[in-house]
Parts: C-alpha cells; structure tokens; sequence
C-alpha cells in the first residue's frame, strides 16, 4: 500500500521522495498542495485556519461530530504522515499541511488525527512569525484531551511529542516534561512507530541534559538503553539522531569512550563531516552543531562555539519552538557577546547576535520566568561586561541574581555556567577572590549535576588561580 512505502522510504531517509508519494495520493483524495507552495501560500493557509478557529472557540472543538466520510478519514492519515516527511526537507509545506489537517478536522469531522492535528497546530504558533503562546497552550492542552475523547490512544506520542517537546516549556517548567517524555517513548515503542520512538528520544535527551531534567548519570542511563534498543531493532538511521546526544553526555561525565568508534567504527570528526555534506537530514545536522556548540560552551572553548554558530547560525531563531531552539538561542546569546568582547574588530556584529538572542529569551521570560528567567539575567550580565567599568556593579549584580534563580528553579547546569561567566567577568577587574569563590560554587553545581569532566577542569582553573596563574575558563 501506499502508507507502507511512505513509511519503508521514511525510514530509509528518502523524505523527499515520501513527501512526494504524500502528495500523489493526498491529491486522489481530493486535498491538494502544491509541492511550490510558497510564503504567500502559508500565510493564506494560517489565516484562514486561525478564522476557522475563532468561528468555532477553542473550547467547542471537541463536541464537533465524528468523522464518517472514508475519503476524508484517509486524507487525514496521510496528511499526518505528510507532516514527518515534510518537516525534514519542506518547512512551508510541512506548516500548510498542518494547517490543512486542522480545517479537515474543523470541517468534516473529527477523528483520532485530529488530536495530532491539534498539538501540531499548537507547536506551529511557538514559531517566530506566529509567536501565539497562550493559544498555542490551549490547543496543545486540547490535543491531550481529545486522546481521551477521541480514543486516539494510537496518536499519544504523537500529541506528546508536539506538546511535551514544543509547547509545554512555553508555559510550564520544562523539568516536568521528563516524564512524560519517557510515558510517549515507551507507548510509540510498543505500537512499533520507530519514527516517534526517535523523535521522543531526542527530545528526551535535549530536556534531561539541556534542560537539566535528570542527573547525568541517570540521563545517559536512560538513553545508552533506548539507544541499544533501537540498535537491536537496525534502527541505524535513527541511532544517528541520538548519537551526538550520547557523545555529549559521555564528554560531561568524564568518559572516556569514544562513542562513535563503539557504535559505528567512526571518528567524531569523519561522522561529523559525513552528515554535514549529506542531501536532507535537517534535525540530524541541527542536533549535531547544537550539542558541539553546547560542550563548546560549557568547556569555555567560545572559538570552537562560534564556529559551530557560523556554520548554521541563520537556522537559530527559526521554526517550532522545540527545547532545542531555546536552546541554540541561548547559546547564540552566550557566543555573541563573549566573541564581541574579544574580537573588537566585529564588535558589532557580534554584540547584534547578542542582543538579538537576549531579545528574544527575554520575550519568552514574559510566558515562563520558570524556565527562562535566569538565562535572561545572565545575557543582560554578560551585555553589560560588554559594554564597560560604568556597567560594572549592575553586571555583578545580574550575575548573582541568574546564579540565585538558577539554583531556584532548579537548572544546576546553567547555575554553574552562570558561576564560571561571573568568575571571568571578576578576574576581568583583577578580583581574584571573588572569581575563586565563583569557580568553586561552579565545580560544586557540575559536581551535583554529575558532569565530573567539567568539575574536573574547573578544579584545575581553581589551582592554577591558586598559584596566580590566570587560566582560560
């Protein structure tokens, strides 16, 4: 059938050539898109959808009458294998299909797709053009009702990972999502959806390290055994999803396997290369740059952080507002303004990365303070060290109030990276016992996260100060 070889070339990495067979049949069935849909296209789709939703209220959407009509019902099933295949290599496509499915739903009655309708739609407006969070929340929350309502217990990963990947974190703090992350893994990995079994896994894996969800310890626990699975089951092409995750984890704690060799006879360099120069394979690539640009950072190395940023820096702000977005922004953010206090000659553009990144974090700040607040505090500290001596007080200040709120809510990992900046910005104004005290508190955050290899060169930034040298940290 059909259905199956969407899914055999899915699986293959020929997504383009899926989306195309989506297309073909979705075209039979009465809903045609152009494969040159464009902007303009989009925005058209987005209105309307938007119009059909205010007409119908949020809250009315699930007592719409069921779906009967058989054409429509498998016009919604390929819609929803449209939305996997199109998001790796058409991005205004891959939004208008999700458009579409909505107003199918809206318009001819609802069916288990409609709960994934929903969620999409929801991760849709986290995007920069729509930016709509509280409705965003309303119809994610919706997609989690209607797995109930609708009996789409078949469409939960599918609703989780939407909500618990894209939307929650906009409102909630993004700790909470962990468990539901593992709930979807395990439900898509028993219905055998290895497509979202991957997604949800990678989404796992950002939340557990980036989002400092789990302990180390316990998030490379959790995904190495996930990761065999999917190796037991030749799962290759998605095993090069998570890999770079495991790599990263595996550097942090102090390991040292090379995780490449173990699992794929490769360097990390030739892998690196070898997925760069490959056609397609967009969520792969932006894995890889965002958990090299992560230990970059975390490691002190920013000369390596802005290489990865230039390599794919204009990708940063966009898209679906997955964990790893924020992420990358934040990072972005961390990159800039370091980079314009050393390279004076693109001061400039270096401090716009900065400002653009903190501008944005600090609009996400507005709907989750939880979760984003102290990133916000330590990029205006970070500005301020940029910007000179009569910014020096409020930056220490800022540079306290991240590591407080940090330590809040939570987010060990980013209380430490926010020790380790305040410990550069003091040894800036020769300050050497402020930034042994902030060094010290740093090592103890990684050392309670469990990344013992950035503890472990923290302590020797501590004994090099020590003895007066002034190390790089």
């Amino acid at each position: 059938s059909y259905h199956n070889l969407v899914r055999y070339l899915t699986a293959s990495g020929k997504s383009e050539e899926a989306l195309e067979t989506c297309l073909f049949v979705l075209k039979k069935l009465g809903v045609e898109i152009s494969p040159n849909a464009n902007a303009e296209s989009l925005l058209t789709e987005a209105i309307s959808v938007k119009e059909i939703i205010r007409n119908s209220h949020i809250h009315n959407l699930l007592d719409l009458p069921k779906m009967e009509d058989f054409d429509k019902m498998a016009a919604m099933t390929f819609l929803n294998t449209a939305v996997l295949c199109s998001y790796e290599t058409n991005e205004i496509i891959f939004s208008i299909v999700i458009c579409r499915t909505v107003k199918m739903s809206i318009q001819h009655g609802l069916c288990s797709t409609s709960a994934v309708a929903f969620s999409l739609y929801g991760a849709l407006l986290t995007c920069p053009t729509l930016s709509d969070f509280d409705e965003a929340y309303k119809m994610g929350r919706l997609a989690l009702m209607a797995i109930d309502r609708l009996n789409a217990f078949r469409m939960k990963p599918n609703v989780f990972l939407s909500f618990y990947g894209a939307i929650a974190h906009c409102k909630e703090p993004v700790q909470a999502s962990i468990p539901k992350l593992l709930e979807g893994y395990e439900v898509a990995f028993a219905l055998g959806d290895m497509e979202r079994v991957t997604g949800i896994l990678q989404l796992y894996a950002a939340v557990a390290v980036w989002g400092c969800g789990d302990k180390l310890t316990k998030a490379e626990e959790i995904i190495r055994i996930h990761f065999r699975r999917m190796l037991q089951h030749k799962q290759d092409i998605s095993c090069k999803n998570i890999l770079p995750h495991l790599n990263q984890v595996a550097k942090l704690t102090g390991s040292k396997e090379n995780v490449y060799v173990t699992f794929f006879n490769t360097t990390e360099d030739n892998f690196f290369e070898e997925e760069m120069n490959r056609r397609g394979a967009h969520t792969r690539k932006l894995i890889l740059h965002t958990c090299r640009m992560y230990l970059a950072v975390m490691c002190g190395d920013m000369e390596s952080a802005a290489r990865e940023y230039e390599r794919n820096g204009a990708k940063y702000q966009g898209g679906i507002r997955f964990f790893g977005t924020t992420t990358r922004v934040f990072l972005a953010g961390i990159v800039g303004f370091y980079l314009a206090r050393k390279r004076r000659l693109d001061e400039k553009k270096w401090a716009q990365v900065g400002e653009i990144s903190m501008d944005t974090i600090k609009s996400w700040t507005q709907d989750s303070s939880w979760n984003y607040a102290h990133k916000l505090l330590l990029l205006e500290a970070e500005c301020l060290f940029l910007k000179g001596e009569e910014h020096e007080h409020i930056a220490a200040a800022k540079y306290n109030e991240s590591i407080a709120l940090a330590k809040k809510h939570k987010f060990k990992n980013e209380e430490g990276l926010a020790s380790q900046k305040a410990a550069m910005f003091h040894l800036e104004y020769n300050r050497k016992e402020e930034a042994l005290s902030h060094l010290k508190h740093a090592k103890a955050c990684y050392e309670c996260w469990g990344a013992t290899g950035l503890a472990r060169q923290i302590k020797i930034a501590i004994e090099s100060l020590s003895s007066q040298s002034f190390p790089k940290i």
